[in-house]
């Protein structure tokens, strides 16, 4: 059963849509740009890890995709994939590199077109991610559930290469996606026994959604983009313009003559992504780029958003599964 779906990561939303409305000329548009592949190929490999656990016996795991958990001192731990049963846990961290990827001890170095970088071992990092969660359920439940940790490789094409003095260890930690399930009912066979109650489980997986954290990574600071950098406009997706303009009660392109009702809600979403979650009346007419009060008070309410205040000083509330619905 899973308890908690994957969504697409936060960060990759905001850089996107900055590159919807920075200059084509920013100093920082290449770095974002290359950031964002990065971090989208890192995302279709957590989905195909996701695919492989939606194999199992669906009665007997809990699976909890894409969790942050509080540490100390307002630090945190991350766990890209959770699987809970009541015999033991498993969570997998997962490397979508291309290439060839060598573990050795102290690091990973991957092989790509005639370069090589290093990288944190990432069998270390899991099996932190293993220690701490231990702790964490023992501290807060009073409950003990061994757990393991495995390093999954999910670029099919990557090369996997051990150390020969890391290869007895590194060789038992690091599997390729497809193998999640034939080694989840290798684990499930060994460990014959039930060692705490469905009870207990729920309390375990309650309690992760309770603890689980998103991250709210302030792009704009990280790129040195400022707010006056950030150009308001309706987005035409077949143009790659800020081109929409408001007419006859729709959005119409003035490049391509493309109309499209909803445009707007693409436009809140960026608002939202880049400015923050409310937005008044006025603060809605500048960022579309349009006059009319009596307008955007009809899309405004016709979304259906929460909002405070008075007609005259109204604020709306803005979140992405209200917003998301209307595309």
């Amino acid at each position: 059963m899973i308890k908690k779906f994957r969504r697409m990561p936060l960060k990759i939303l905001i850089m996107e849509a900055l590159l919807r409305r920075i200059p084509p000329n920013h100093p920082s548009k290449f770095h974002i740009e290359k950031e964002l592949r990065f971090r989208k190929a890192g995302y279709r490999g957590e989905l195909s890890l996701d695919y492989h656990l939606s194999q199992l016996p669906q009665n007997e795991h809990f699976i909890l995709h894409d969790l942050r958990l509080p540490l100390w001192n307002n630090t945190f731990f991350q766990i890209d994939a959770l699987l809970l049963s009541r015999r033991y846990f498993t969570n997998y961290e997962a490397k979508n590199h291309t290439g060839t990827l060598t573990f050795e001890e102290q690091q990973m170095l991957q092989t790509y077109e005639g370069r090589t970088e290093s990288y944190p071992n990432p069998i270390t990092q899991a099996e932190n991610q293993q220690y701490h969660l231990e702790n964490l359920i023992r501290k807060n439940l009073d409950i003990i559930l061994p757990g393991t940790s495995f390093v999954v490789v999910t670029n099919p094409s990557s090369i996997i290469k051990f150390d020969p003095q890391y290869e007895k260890i590194a060789s038992k930690k690091v599997i390729r996606a497809a193998a999640i399930r034939q080694n989840s009912e290798l684990f499930w066979t060994k460990q014959q026994v039930h060692l705490i109650s469905y009870a207990d489980l729920q309390k375990i997986s309650q309690l992760l959604l309770k603890l689980d954290t998103p991250s709210k990574p302030d792009i704009l600071q990280e790129f040195r983009v400022d707010k006056s950098d950030i150009h308001p406009g309706v987005y035409c997706d077949k143009c790659k313009l800020l081109s929409f303009k408001r007419a006859f009660g729709t959005w119409k392109c003035n490049k391509c003559g493309f109309a499209d009702k909803m445009a707007h809600v693409q436009a809140l979403i960026d608002h939202l992504l880049l400015n923050g979650n409310t937005i008044t009346n006025s603060q809605f007419r500048y960022f579309l780029q349009f006059d009319s009060v009596t307008v955007a008070t009809h899309l405004l309410g016709s979304l259906n958003l929460p909002f405070e205040g008075t007609f005259k000083d109204r604020k709306y509330h803005l979140s992405l599964d209200a917003l998301k619905k209307w595309i």
